[in-house]
This record gives C-alpha cells, sequence and structure tokens, in this order.
C-alpha cells in the first residue's frame, strides 16, 4: 500500500484532513465533554455536512458565516464548507446585535451556522429577520435545536452520503476564510485568507517537529538535544514522535485560535475542547486528559495561576506553554515555567500574516523565551526596516516587516487590486517596533503608532509597561499616550494589582524612577481592576485613551486650563 502523502503547501485544507484521516484514522482527533471522536469519524462527519451543504446548493465562493463556540460543531462546519470550496467567516459568538448585524450584512452570507447559546442579545430573532431581509441567505442552522422544522444539526453529521472526493475546481490559491480582527483600534476589518495561507503554518509547525523526530546525529542536533536534556530532563525526549493532546483556549474565530485547531488535527494530534474558557476547567482538563501543549493568551495564563489551590492540580504531563496574540510580560513567562514546569513557547503573529510566524524553541535559554518571541520559523522572511523601509542592520530598533506564504490576500471589500499600504516588495510591514540581534532572536519593543513623543523623546510603551508589570505586587499594565490642554503628550498608565496587591498609586510611580528614564515615567496613573479587552485579552487602547481624555477633560472642567499649565 503506497504511504499516504505528507501534508503541503500545496493541498487545500480538505485534501490536508484527508491525509491525516489515511494517517491516522484509529487515533482519537478530538475530546468534547467526554466524547471522543476519531480521525475517521471527523472525516465522516464532514463529509456528510458537506453534502448537506450541497444539498442547500451551496458551492465554491459561497459565504458560510459560523456564530459558534470553540467545539466540534466549529470544526465539522468549517472542514466542510471548505472541502465543497465555500468561503468561511467565523463571528464571535458573543456579540452586540447591531455588530452582528452589520457583519452579515456586509458579508451576505448564503448560509449561517449559529449555536442556540450564542450570547447575543435578540441574537436568534435577529438572525430569522436578515433571513427576509439579505436575498443570499438561503438558510440559518441552530446547533443545539430541534423542531418540527429542523433537523437536530447533529443528525446531520450521521446521515449516510455518497463517496466522493472534493471538487477538481478547488485550488490552494483560492479564498477559505474571512477573519474579522480583533479591533484594538476600533476598527475591525474582514482578513481574506487561502487554503495555502492557513496551511503554511502547520508544515512550518510540522518541520519544526521533524527536527526533534530526526536522530541523524549531527554536530548542531546532538547540542540542542544535550540542551534540553539538561533542562528538561528525559520526558520532552520520551514525546518525541508520539501523539501530543493539545488545549487551546484561544477561540477558533481568531486566527490563534483557527491555527491551534489545524495545527492539532492536521498534524494528528488529540485537540481537547472547551467551548468557553474558564481556568479551573483548564487545570483539571490538563490533569484528566494528560495534556502536553496547553494554548492561551497571557491573560487566561494569569487567570490559571492565580486559582486557588493552583498546586493541587497534576500538571506533570505538560511539555509545552504556548502564548501569544498579546504581549506576553517577561515576568509572566517566568513564572509559567516554574509554576507549570514546562517549556514557554512565546510567538508572534498577526491575523494578516495568517497566524504565527515567528517562536521561541525548547533548547531556547529560560531567558530569551522569556524575553524574546523566538526566531523567524521555516519559510517565514523577517526584517528590520526604517522610517524609509531600508533594511537596519542586528541590534537596531525598526519596524518588522514579515514575508511568508501564509500573508492575507487583502481585506474584504477592499477595492478590487487596490495596493494595500502595508505591503510593498512582497513585505508585510506589521507596524510593530522590534530589535533583531545577531542570532535572529527577534524582540518586540512596542507599536509604532502607539509610540510616545514627550519632550523630543521617543517613549516606547511597551518598554514601561514590562517595567511597571515587573513590580512585586503588580500583574499588568497598559500604558497610552495622552495630549493635554496644550496637546503635548504625557505618559499614561493604567495598572492592575495581584489580588492581595496592596501598592498605592504615588508607590508605584516612586519605584519607577528606579527602573525608567525620567522621560519615561508616566504623568498620570491609575489603578484599576481591569481594562477594555479585545476577543483575545489585548488592552484596548483606542478605548483607554478615550478613558483617559474624559477624565482629563473632567479635571480640566474642574480646575481650569490655568491650573494645567501651571
Amino acid at each position: 500500500m503506497p504511504k499516504p502523502e505528507q501534508i503541503t503547501r500545496q493541498m487545500t485544507l480538505g485534501q490536508a484532513l484527508r491525509s491525516a484521516t489515511t494517517r491516522y484514522a484509529r487515533r482519537v482527533a478530538m475530546i468534547e465533554d467526554g466524547e471522543r471522536t476519531t480521525y475517521r469519524q471527523l472525516q465522516s462527519r464532514v463529509h456528510a455536512l458537506a453534502h448537506q451543504f450541497r444539498s442547500l446548493g451551496i458551492g465554491k465562493g459561497d459565504r458560510v458565516a459560523l456564530m459558534l463556540w470553540s467545539g466540534a460543531d466549529f470544526i465539522y462546519s468549517f472542514f466542510a464548507a471548505a472541502e465543497i470550496g465555500a468561503v468561511v467567516a467565523p463571528l464571535p459568538p458573543r456579540l452586540r446585535r447591531e455588530q452582528m448585524e452589520s457583519y452579515l450584512r456586509q458579508l451576505e452570507p448564503v448560509l449561517v451556522v449559529a449555536s442556540k447559546a450564542i450570547e447575543i442579545p435578540g441574537g436568534l430573532e435577529a438572525l430569522e429577520g436578515l433571513g427576509l431581509e439579505l436575498s443570499s441567505l438561503k438558510e440559518v442552522m441552530i446547533t443545539g435545536e430541534v423542531s418540527e422544522e429542523r433537523h437536530a444539526f447533529r443528525d446531520l453529521l450521521e446521515q449516510e452520503a455518497e463517496d466522493h472526493e472534493e471538487a477538481e475546481d478547488i485550488e490552494p490559491k483560492d479564498l477559505v476564510t474571512i477573519l474579522y480582527t480583533s479591533g484594538t483600534t476600533g476598527e475591525a476589518k474582514g482578513v481574506m485568507h487561502n487554503h495555502r495561507g492557513l496551511i503554511s503554518p502547520v508544515v512550518a509547525s510540522m518541520k519544526l517537529r521533524e527536527m526533534w523526530m530526526n536522530f541523524f546525529p549531527t554536530l548542531g542536533r546532538l547540542k540542542r538535544w544535550v540542551r534540553v536534556l539538561i533542562r528538561y530532563g528525559a520526558r520532552l525526549v520520551r514525546a518525541a514522535g508520539r501523539q501530543q493532546v493539545f488545549l487551546s483556549t484561544m477561540s477558533m474565530h481568531t486566527i490563534s485560535g483557527l491555527e491551534a485547531m489545524l495545527q492539532a488535527l492536521l498534524m494528528g494530534d488529540r485537540l481537547v475542547l472547551h467551548r468557553k474558557f474558564h481556568p479551573v476547567r483548564a487545570l483539571e482538563a490538563i490533569e484528566k486528559e494528560r495534556v502536553t501543549v496547553l494554548i492561551g493568551v497571557p491573560l487566561s495564563y494569569m487567570m490559571m495561576l492565580r486559582v486557588q489551590g493552583f498546586e493541587k492540580y497534576k500538571l506533570s504531563s505538560l511539555l509545552i506553554c504556548a502564548t501569544g496574540a498579546a504581549p506576553s510580560p517577561a515576568e509572566l513567562a517566568r513564572e509559567i515555567q516554574q509554576r507549570f514546569g514546562a517549556a514557554v513557547h512565546v510567538g508572534f503573529g498577526m491575523t494578516e500574516l495568517g497566524g504565527g510566524i515567528a517562536a521561541t524553541m525548547l533548547e531556547d535559554s529560560p531567558a530569551l523565551q522569556a524575553e524574546t518571541v523566538g526566531r523567524a520559523m521555516p519559510g517565514m522572511d523577517v526584517v528590520v526596516v526604517d522610517e524609509q523601509r531600508r533594511p537596519l542592520p542586528h541590534g537596531q530598533m525598526g519596524e518588522l516587516a514579515c514575508r511568508t506564504d501564509s500573508m492575507m490576500m487583502g481585506y474584504f471589500g477592499a477595492k478590487a487590486n487596490q495596493p494595500h499600504p502595508g505591503i510593498e516588495d512582497g513585505f508585510f510591514y506589521t507596524g510593530d517596533l522590534a530589535i533583531i540581534d545577531d542570532e535572529g532572536y527577534i524582540r518586540i519593543v512596542g507599536r509604532k503608532k502607539d509610540m510616545i513623543i514627550r519632550a523630543g523623546q521617543n517613549v516606547h510603551p511597551g518598554k514601561i509597561e514590562n517595567e511597571l508589570a515587573a513590580m512585586d505586587e503588580v500583574q499588568e499594565a497598559a500604558v497610552v499616550g495622552v495630549p493635554d490642554a496644550l496637546g503635548v503628550e504625557r505618559v499614561c498608565a493604567y495598572v492592575i494589582l495581584e489580588e492581595d496587591g496592596a501598592l498605592s498609586e504615588k508607590e508605584i510611580v516612586e519605584q519607577s524612577r528606579a527602573r525608567l528614564e525620567a522621560y519615561e515615567i508616566p504623568e498620570i496613573l491609575w489603578i484599576v481592576e481591569d481594562y477594555p479587552r479585545t476577543q483575545t485579552g489585548k488592552p484596548q487602547k483606542f478605548k483607554l485613551r478615550q478613558m483617559a481624555l474624559e477624565k482629563a477633560r473632567t479635571r480640566e472642567r474642574k480646575a481650569g486650563v490655568n491650573a494645567l499649565i501651571r
């Protein structure tokens, strides 16, 4: 029997899933609420649902909107739509009704698959109303609901469907998904990706894994093995080549959650599914299912680490704790290393770049794992440039630019053939300020647009945030620039304390004098319980600026502009 074809960038998502199923048919692919689904069952259900989609007249290029929690129903729907060449638009199942309606009017989907448990006020009723308004919409499928008008969604997955291959006219270059950015700037955009763009990061991860499965004793490989053995013992060596167990706390409507799902399933691993993140449930699942790879945003790790009785959970199965999608303070990475007892993978990526393009490695020192986002992954080309987009030498700070097969096709709704200002000569200019050292390790300093100009000095909020977060009793910080009555930018910091933290605002400012340059010390600082965040846990800085401006205006009204000038 010929060996199943390895997954490549020349495949579609449908072909990639069939390849994984051929290799790992009897393996458990995913676990949800105690139900175990093998790769063969996964492929069969995807195939049955694809047949149902076809029976509704859905085909290549048609848009299918998903409003589903992260779980098996999302996975079945995503792969079924991809198999028939449809374009999947995952939307958050927790939205304002007005935002949901805006997305759907823009997308004009032919099908909406939504959970009965969506957290959208009047969401299901609004969907019914949109069905009359949108001429494109042929069907609304509600999961978890049974009625005279509708078949149970799960029953559709078990129906017989004639065996067939994917339609011949579906190609890797074809559009397969529209992912809406999390909106840190207040403007969510639909980022378009083709099959190749979503598969490329998976192929890059497979190449990294193959390095550990290849036992050919080169000197370089031997050094890497020795470093890992010294740091982690034999458990990582024993895990090489075996099926891993993934638990992702990332929502699947984001690029991070979607790529985590694709990497686990297309590489033949096992995926533990939770519809919503809860820190206690996550820790219980790690212990029960012997999870080896945990993926989450920094905020989810903070919540797990602060669960009462954290030490009672048996977490020795964990090999890797991966984090990304939002800046990870170095102190948090060190705490993860120490208390979870696992290697830390800090990654960097963007929705526009199809997910992660750089990550730390197992053999990297604890300092590199905590303070950098590692080196570029295979197939990714990165460079730091100046204001004129000229490459800078190692060690100098500039804007990070990336070139990769996983780069977006463009923004949905943008004018055809309109050049994107962030793309030039095949590179995507991220807007992130970074430094690349002589060994290729990347340090993210902050956002270009977030940079504060104070007394002629460039102030980088990321540096201030890291120094504040490194203080005892401080959990997290977010820094923005806010103009005063004279238009001069002030450094404004929002600080979240640990549960038992008792620091005052004045004490934090005093401590910062020993850590920061004079022009970096926050002039305005508030201790808060939390601040507005995106779906992936990033601080929404445009909202923080608005809040700071409103407080400043209130202060001006009370004290008068002259008080500020004095």
